[in-house]
């Protein structure tokens, strides 16, 4: 048995897709993976192989991959949503197409190499705008898709299919999907198999017979619409408590169309607890920011300041570490 692959990427990555072909063949029960780092430092975590096969198959049975499918591979390896997308292509014996995993992806390859299925970061979605048909399904993961993106979607109105996925490294990539494009769905529905409940924060649990977890605890608040549906509303660990106001900072950055990247954080203040405040690189700002921010978020739910740091911090996969990017100091500019 031969991996069936069109390769367009550097050897040290089609080296990199060998070898985790190796270990699906061998009987070795274990693989490492490493965690993203976005909310701290990245951890190596250790799976079974029966949770990381069964959770594959599961995306394999949704999307109905299979030995006529290509898919498109140009996440990192090292990661989960890359690894398991490899995965689901083994385990479907389809044809992959291999590109390092670079901002846009779909420039590597020829025009007229239709796609079937691709999984890819938010920013590698986006900087891929002029290839959106030439792919039939997209699956966005490791972050939110922006109404910005979304609108781009609208306008654009490719031939193709896209999903976003709730996911992370310990539940072994999605565990829930929602369609944003043709259909505009705002809650999350479950794989087969998943259940969810929700703790006295309102923070999501995540139960998966097949995947070895029991009401796993996450950090993400979310309206819990029933035991396999949910809508996300940003991290327990982002909340800004203002006033006596919970705002969530992903919530609200889904909201906002700017045109430079940047995140919502909440800064202590002496009278409301915290204040929002917009978090951006310095070389980015304009005194346009200010206006663009102001006409899109209203009344407690606008930031207070605009912090500008000396540059913003992101992880392998181009989410943006907010801790870290504070550490360099900032100065701050009045909303």
């Amino acid at each position: 048995m031969k991996i069936n692959i069109k390769n367009f990427a550097s050897e040290s990555y089609l080296q990199q897709i060998e070898a985790l072909y190796a270990w699906f063949l061998s009987d070795q029960v274990e693989y490492e993976l490493s965690s993203s780092g976005t909310t701290g430092p990245a951890q190596v975590m250790s799976f079974s192989r029966e949770a990381l096969l069964a959770s594959a198959q599961m995306s394999v049975d949704f999307f109905e991959l299979n030995a006529q499918t290509r898919i498109l591979l140009a996440l990192p390896l090292d990661k989960v949503g890359g690894m398991m997308l490899a995965l689901r292509a083994f385990l479907a014996g389809a044809e992959i197409v291999a590109v390092d995993p670079v901002r846009s992806p779909l420039e590597q390859i020829p025009e007229d190499l239709s796609i079937d299925f691709v999984s890819m970061v938010p920013n590698q979605f986006v900087a891929s705008q002029a290839y959106w048909s030439q792919v039939k399904t997209f699956l966005i993961g490791g972050g939110p898709l922006s109404a910005a993106a979304l609108d781009r979607i609208e306008e654009s109105n490719p031939d193709c299919q896209v999903w976003h996925s709730y996911a992370s490294t310990e539940t072994l990539s999605h565990v829930a999907l929602r369609q944003v494009f043709p259909k505009k769905e705002k809650s999350y529905q479950a794989m087969e198999g998943i259940s969810f409940g929700v703790n006295a924060q309102h923070c999501l649990q995540i139960t998966a017979q097949k995947l070895g977890l029991d009401k796993l605890q996450t950090k993400d608040v979310v309206d819990l619409i029933s035991p396999t549906q949910f809508i996300w509303k940003g991290r327990q660990d982002n909340v800004v408590l203002s006033g006596g106001l919970k705002l969530y900072p992903e919530e609200l950055e889904n909201q906002l169309q700017l045109s430079v990247p940047g995140f919502l954080w909440g800064q202590e203040d002496l009278e409301l607890g915290q204040r929002m405040v917009w978090v951006m690189a310095e070389a980015d700002y304009h005194e346009g920011i200010g206006t663009e921010i102001k006409s899109q978020l209203q009344g407690s739910q606008r930031p207070k300041a605009i912090l500008l740091v000396p540059q913003l911090e992101f992880t392998a996969t181009d989410k943006i570490k907010r801790e870290a990017s504070l550490q360099k100091g900032f100065r701050s500019i009045a909303l």
